[in-house]
């Protein structure tokens, strides 16, 4: 996204978001999600780490919207924020390590949109090619290295999220890539480009804002409200909860599915792809509403997989479609 959209798509939809429009906010996290990821994990070498830290900024930002300020210092924040927490977990993971609990890990997979277990191996060997290759880049050089191939290797559009000139950007890719060596450096590529935040990641987040309203519908009730009020006040605040963070994702998707638009060849293959858009952005909502409902009914781990296998095939299935119809389109 070039600097002028990206400043004027947050002049107009910081203060909507600011205002509650959980529409505009999601077009937000979708225009800098990749950003704060990189930040993030440019600190912590760790992909699934660093994927947390970015969906708790953004939880963070949502609580904290009418404290941003103005529109300039919104990108600034976000930088600042995913850096501190990323530096905060390195320094507690210096002295605790915690053992993995393997029914924690798949309720992990089953609650990541678009990754079912088969894709828990792959995952595993992306985040072990990234923390190599980091290891070896200067750390002015990471986050750079990292955004630059997720945006389409557009050092402008990297200046302008990380707030620093284009000639900097490029002198920092200079140094990360004569760091690596090339077969390594063309792998990282690729990887950074696969491992970078979509729609599910927004979707995470869209499932945090409701974990979020059913919290604060609970603790607002206070112990001494009679049960029946605690509970009709809980329903209304994650009802609520779940209705903004659907926006927000239906948000996402549209913003996701413009740029796919922005490159359409005809009237045709535009139509093919509004339509996949909705459906697609559908499946994602009802996933959200899905696994909210389940984590308040309390889903076992295997239930939690089995929904998590369904809706990883539907999605993989309308990803294959639209491929598979703009290729259509331009063969014609």
């Amino acid at each position: 996204m070039s600097p002028d959209i990206l400043n004027t798509l947050i002049e107009r939809d910081l203060p909507a978001a600011q205002a509650g429009d959980t529409v505009a906010y999601g077009r937000l996290v979708a225009a800098t999600q990749r950003m704060v990821a990189s930040v993030a994990l440019a600190i912590t070498r760790d992909l699934q780490t660093s994927e947390d830290i970015a969906q708790e900024t953004f939880l963070t930002a949502w609580q904290r919207r009418g404290q941003l300020g103005n529109p300039q210092s919104f990108l600034p924040w976000l930088r600042q924020v995913a850096r501190n927490r990323a530096i905060d977990h390195v320094r507690a993971r210096r002295y605790r390590e915690t053992p993995v609990d393997p029914l924690e890990q798949l309720a992990d997979i089953a609650a990541e949109p678009g990754h079912g277990p088969a894709d828990s191996h792959e995952r595993d060997q992306q985040a072990q090619l990234l923390a190599e290759a980091l290891d070896e880049i200067p750390e002015t050089s990471r986050d750079v290295l990292l955004l630059y191939y997720r945006e389409g290797e557009r050092s402008a559009d990297v200046a302008a999220l990380l707030g620093i000139s284009d000639a900097a950007v490029r002198k920092r890719l200079q140094r990360g890539r004569d760091a690596l060596r090339e077969q390594l450096l063309k792998r990282l590529s690729a990887v950074a480009r696969e491992s970078a935040p979509g729609v599910a990641f927004t979707v995470a987040v869209g499932v945090g804002l409701a974990g979020s309203g059913s919290a604060s519908a609970a603790v607002g009730t206070g112990a001494a409200a009679k049960a029946t009020g605690w509970s009709v006040k809980a329903a209304l605040g994650v009802l609520g909860a779940l209705a903004a963070s659907v926006t927000l994702v239906v948000g996402a998707v549209w913003f996701e599915m413009r740029q796919h638009l922005r490159k359409a060849r005809s009237d045709a293959e535009r139509q093919s792809l509004v339509h996949n858009g909705i459906v697609y952005g559908a499946l994602m909502a009802t996933y959200m509403v899905v696994l909210s409902w389940g984590n308040h009914a309390n889903w076992s781990t295997a239930k939690f997989l089995l929904a998590a296998a369904g809706f990883s095939v539907a999605i993989l299935l309308l990803t294959y479609e639209r491929i598979r119809s703009r290729r259509r389109h331009r063969t014609k």
